[in-house]
C-alpha cells in the first residue's frame, strides 16, 4: 500500500485547492487592473489641450499594460473555473482511489487536506531528536484503502510474495493480467485472476461487509470477533478501512521513517570518524553500547535493535519497512527475505518499534523500564497484566502472532489475521481516548502530544 502526494486523490484535492487560489488571485488582480484602466481611460477620453504628447503617450502605455493584464488574468480565472469544476467531476468516477464524498468537499477542506500533506513531507526533515518535538500529523485519507490483495485459501499469491496495491482501474487490469501470464507459463489452470466469462467487464468496487458467512475460518474470524468491541467503543466498523490506513500512515510516518533516518545517519558519522568496520546491524549490541558515549545519537535507537539477536535482518527490516509508504512491505505473519520463524515476525518487530519509540516519550518505571513496555505490554508465556486499571497489548501466541487487548480483568479479543496487531492497537488507542483526559501517563494523545487520536478520526 501507498499513500504519498502523487496518489490520485490527493493529487485532485491538491490540484482543486490550486484551482480556488488561482481564482480568487485573478479576481483580486481583475478589479485592480480594470479600476487602473477605468482611471487612465477616463483621463484619456477627457484630456486637456495643456497635455503633451509624452505624458499622453506614457498613460496610454499604462493603460495597454492594465488592459493586457486584465485579459490575461481573466483568461487564468476562466481555466481556475475549469479546473475546479473539473477536479469534483472526476472524483465522482467510481474507482479504487475516489469516493462520491470528495464531490461535495469545498475549499477550505480541500486546502486542509492538501497542507497536512505537504506538512508531512516538510515534518520529517525537522531534526532528529526523539524528545524534541511532538511527531508529525500525517495526512488524513478520506478513501479507505486495501491493504493489498485478498487473503483467501483460494489466492494464488505464493509464501514470500509481497502484496501489490490496486490504484486505479488500470493497475488492477495489470495485475490480473500478469497473474493470468505467469498462471499459462506455469502451465496451471485458471484460477483466481485468470481471463473469463466475467473479465470483460469493467471491475466495480465495494466495501467489504464487516460479517461475513464465507471464506476461511482465519478471515471468518477477523471479521466477526470484533464488532462486540467495535460497539462498545464506538468506534463505526464500517470505517475499521480508513482506521487501518490512518494508523498504517502514523506508525511509518511517526516511528519508522524516523529509525531508518537514524539508521543511516549513525553509518554516516561512523564512517565520518574513520569506524570503516562499524556499520549498523553489522556489530553486536555490546560494541554498540561501548559507542554510545562519542555517538549521543546511539543511545536512543538501541532499544530498537537490543531484544533481537540477528541485527543485521532487524536493521534491514526496519529499513525495507520505512521504505515503501504506509507499510507496503509489511506481512504480519512473516518478514524480508531471509526470514525464517527464529526471527521476528513483521507484526512482533511492529509492535516492539512502537513500544520503544513511546518508551522514549514516557518517563521510564522506578525499576529503569521503558515506561510504556513496562505497564502496557506482555508476551506468554508470562501471564497479562490484571486489575482495575490495566490496559496493556498481550502476545498471546507468536506464530502466527496474535495478540489480545486486556482492559482491567477483562480480555478483548479483536479477531486473528492480518490485521490482528493493528486493531488491538485501534482498540487500545480508542480506550485511551475515552479517558479524561485522553493520556498516557500525561502524555497527551492529541495534536499536542502524540496526535494518535487522529488515528480514530477524533
Amino acid at each position: 500500500m501507498s499513500y504519498s502526494p502523487n496518489s490520485e486523490l490527493l493529487r485532485r484535492t491538491i490540484d482543486l485547492n490550486y484551482a480556488n487560489k488561482k481564482r480568487a488571485s485573478s479576481m483580486k488582480w481583475i478589479a485592480i487592473n480594470g479600476l487602473v484602466l477605468l482611471v487612465f481611460a477616463y483621463d484619456l477620453w477627457g484630456k486637456c489641450a495643456g497635455y503633451t504628447s509624452l505624458l499622453h503617450y506614457a498613460e496610454l502605455c499604462v493603460a495597454g499594460v492594465a488592459a493586457a493584464n486584465l485579459l490575461q488574468h481573466a483568461a487564468a480565472l476562466a481555466r481556475a473555473r475549469r479546473l475546479a469544476r473539473a477536479a469534483p467531476a472526476a472524483a465522482r468516477r467510481p474507482g479504487p482511489a475516489a469516493d462520491t464524498s470528495l464531490a461535495d468537499t469545498d475549499a477550505s477542506a480541500a486546502e486542509e487536506m492538501a497542507a497536512e500533506a505537504l506538512s508531512l513531507s516538510l515534518s520529517m526533515s525537522a531534526g532528529r531528536a526523539w524528545r524534541s518535538s511532538p511527531p508529525p500529523s500525517p495526512p488524513s485519507p478520506h478513501t479507505p484503502h486495501s491493504a493489498g490483495a485478498p487473503s483467501s485459501p483460494a489466492s494464488p499469491l505464493g509464501r514470500h510474495e509481497r502484496d501489490e496495491f490496486i490504484a486505479d482501474r488500470r493497475s488492477l487490469a495489470d495485475y490480473l493480467r500478469s497473474r493470468a501470464d505467469r498462471g499459462r507459463a506455469e502451465g496451471a489452470e485458471p484460477g483466481w485472476g485468470a481471463p473469463g466469462p466475467a473479465a470483460a467487464a469493467s471491475p466495480v468496487y465495494q466495501l467489504a461487509a464487516v460479517e461475513t458467512d464465507g471464506g476461511s475460518p482465519e478471515e471468518r474470524a477477523e471479521a466477526g470477533a470484533g464488532p462486540a468491541a467495535w460497539r462498545r467503543l464506538q468506534l463505526d466498523p464500517q470505517r475499521l478501512t480508513q482506521f487501518n490506513l490512518n494508523l498504517r500512515v502514523w506508525l511509518h510516518a511517526t516511528v519508522l521513517v524516523r529509525v531508518a533516518r537514524e539508521l543511516d545517519a549513525l553509518d554516516a558519522a561512523f564512517a565520518a570518524h574513520g569506524l570503516s568496520d562499524v556499520r549498523m546491524g553489522q556489530v553486536s549490541t555490546e560494541r554498540l553500547r561501548k559507542l554510545a558515549g562519542a555517538f549521543p545519537a546511539l543511545a536512543p535507537l538501541l532499544p530498537f535493535l537490543e531484544p533481537f539477536p540477528d541485527q543485521q535482518y532487524v536493521v534491514q527490516r526496519y529499513r525495507e519497512l520505512a521504505a515503501g509508504g504506509c507499510l507496503s512491505a509489511y506481512r504480519w505473519s512473516g518478514g524480508g527475505a531471509g526470514w525464517d520463524e527464529a526471527r521476528p515476525a513483521d507484526a512482533e518487530l511492529l509492535l516492539h518499534a512502537l513500544a520503544a519509540y513511546l518508551d522514549a516519550q514516557l518517563p521510564r518505571e522506578a525499576s529503569g523500564a521503558g515506561g510504556f513496555s513496562a505497564r502496557h505490554v506482555s508476551a506468554a508465556p508470562a501471564p497479562p497484566p490484571r486489575g482495575p486499571r490495566a490496559l496493556a497489548l498481550h502476545r498471546a501466541a507468536r506464530a502466527p502472532p496474535h495478540f489480545v487487548l486486556v482492559h482491567g480483568e477483562e480480555t478483548v479479543e479483536v479477531g486473528a489475521g492480518r490485521n490482528n496487531l493493528l486493531h488491538c492497537l485501534l482498540v487500545f488507542v480508542a480506550l485511551c481516548g475515552a479517558r479524561e483526559p485522553p493520556a498516557l501517563r500525561r502524555l497527551h494523545l492529541g495534536p499536542a502530544g502524540l496526535n494518535l487520536l487522529w488515528v480514530i478520526g477524533r
